[in-house]
């Protein structure tokens, strides 16, 4: 059986939701911005491993993959080949910020 080759796309609020994360860590402490992004490097693989895993949350297509460490998670919807990352939120911030992205989808 062949592997399912999936493509991994981060919208550009996902994108601005990491460099938002990686700052405020990185001016916590030094090198702590950098775990952030190598704990979300993990999360990418075991999503691009299997990514019909984890569980949906919204809508019956937005799933969520927690990263352990730091209090975020990946939101992503599975569409063909595609996983596409709409949110690395911040769990302490308001759920509508992200809910707002999926309008479109």
């Amino acid at each position: 059986m062949t592997k399912k080759i999936y493509n991994y796309q981060l919208s550009r609020e996902a994108e601005l939701d990491i460099e938002d994360g990686y700052f405020w860590y990185e001016n916590q402490t030094s090198g702590l911005g950098e775990e952030l992004l190598e704990s979300l490097n993990t999360a990418r693989k075991a999503i691009l491993d299997n990514p019909t895993t984890y569980r949906i949350i919204y809508k019956k297509k937005v799933r969520k993959f927690v990263l352990g460490r730091f209090p975020y998670l990946i939101l992503y919807i599975v569409e063909a080949e595609d996983i596409n990352v709409i949110s690395v939120f911040n769990t302490n911030l308001h759920p509508r910020k992200w809910k707002e992205r999926t309008r479109n989808t």
